[in-house]
């Protein structure tokens, strides 16, 4: 088999969903990278109770300006010593809305290391930063920081619709994919973000040179008004003063959406973000990712690799062994060093033409093979949307016809497992 398809009894027990309506969980479960997901338990990521973290539900995080900020959930462990919370902002005693709270506790625990919760408070308030100059429609705003009795709160806006993870899953009940001018309409929304960001200067008209680094299934969301909106830049490589250095060179986000140079150690720049947008296109449209392949990294494969491509594939992995990531990035590493262009040209086959061209050229190895830009690649996918051009309402009638398609064949498969049981009692 060619690239991952999203198999459905997996994605029912991933994402929760029954009789055709998308549970709101996974979006919490998802908005950042790993929560609660298989991936994050095989890499070691922890899922403690509320009570773990040392709040109980109900409580009152912290008051400013006359909104007190309940706690509801524990959402987990999204990076060591980071936690994800759900929260209801409160105003006279009324809850108003819900928000997400990244939560990092007093730097005084044991585990993980206080040199690594220092790390990530730094991590956290460089986010917090960075968004004043990342206020765009297309972007989940990060809302406040406040620290209260040495825990550092984080407030992020709640997203109003799904993750296109989520999404992904739904349409995977219906045997087939999402078509390409939804495919076009999502990355040509996701590109206008980018170019945003990219561009993207400080308050002395410095460039900040972002790159997103964690475009996947997880961070990206769709609302029911057609509205496509980018979360957490808290991943993001910037030149913003003061920012603190990676330790060391490692992917982020869902690895299975990096570049190659990302996954390889080598430098990244904005077109990485390019590459990882069309790994989820291409995803999009026919199911497959192309650097979930474990078939086709074979020993004959590996031995294909010169001795200095070699040398880079151990170093990777070297590194990722050392930064304790996901026991599945070695695979995905492999896959990023040996896959062809033909193997891009197979899995692209039977795509309308725009699309299919689009792809091919944003999943080049070589950056320079790729759109230079994200305003480039926006351009060039409204272009081949046309006119009359795909509007949100039709992105919003496919939705709603894959949902009511998803929703009969879950109810009939729920049917099927309810008489196979009476059947056998």
């Amino acid at each position: 088999m060619t690239g991952r398809l999203r198999l459905s009894p997996r994605s029912l027990e991933r994402h929760r969903m029954t009789w055709g309506v998308v549970s709101f969980r996974p979006i919490l479960r998802v908005i950042f990278p790993c929560v609660a997901s298989a991936r994050c338990r095989a890499s070691g990521g922890t899922n403690m109770s509320a009570t773990g973290f040392g709040v109980p539900k109900g409580a009152i995080l912290f008051e400013e300006n006359g909104f007190q900020y309940e706690f509801r959930e524990y959402l987990g462990e999204i990076h060591q010593g980071v936690h994800l919370l759900l929260a209801w902002r409160r105003e006279g005693g009324q809850p108003q809305d819900k928000v997400l709270i990244k939560a990092i506790g007093p730097s005084n625990a044991t585990h993980p290391p206080i040199s690594r919760i220092k790390r990530a408070r730094v991590r956290l308030e460089e986010q917090v930063r960075l968004s004043k100059f990342l206020v765009h429609p297309g972007i989940l705003e990060v809302h406040k920081m406040k620290q209260v009795e040495g825990t550092l709160y984080v407030v992020n806006e709640f997203p109003s619709g799904n993750s296109l993870s989520s999404l992904l899953t739904l349409v995977g009940e219906c045997r087939r994919w999402y078509s390409s001018e939804f495919t076009m309409f999502v990355g040509a929304r996701v590109a206008d973000v980018l170019a945003f960001a990219h561009g993207a200067k400080d308050e002395r008209w410095r460039p900040l040179n972002i790159v997103h680094r964690a475009i996947d299934a997880d961070h990206v969301f769709l609302d029911w008004k057609g509205i496509v909106r980018v979360s957490d830049f808290g991943l993001a490589l910037s030149t913003l003063p003061g920012r603190v250095a990676s330790t060391l060179p490692r992917p982020q986000g869902d690895h299975f959406y990096c570049s190659p140079e990302m996954l390889l150690g080598k430098r990244v720049d904005a077109r990485s973000d390019l590459f990882s947008l069309g790994v989820l296109m291409l995803e999009m449209s026919t199911g497959h990712n192309l650097l979930y392949a474990p078939d086709e990294v074979t020993a004959e494969v590996k031995a294909s690799l010169s001795p200095s491509q070699l040398r880079r594939v151990m170093r990777a992995i070297q590194r990722a062994h050392l930064s304790g990531g996901n026991p599945l990035l070695e695979d995905a590493i492999w896959r990023a060093a040996t896959y062809t262009q033909a193997d891009v040209d197979r899995l692209t086959a039977n795509l309308y033409e725009g699309l299919r061209v689009t792809i091919r050229k944003l999943l080049h190895r070589v950056p320079e093979e790729r759109y230079q830009t994200a305003g480039e690649l926006a351009e060039h996918l409204n272009r081949w949307l046309g006119e009359p051009t795909f509007t949100p309402a039709d992105v919003m009638t496919e939705l709603k016809s894959v949902m009511d398609e998803a929703g009969r064949r879950m109810a009939g498969t729920e049917l099927q497992h309810s008489l196979a049981e009476n059947t056998s009692a």
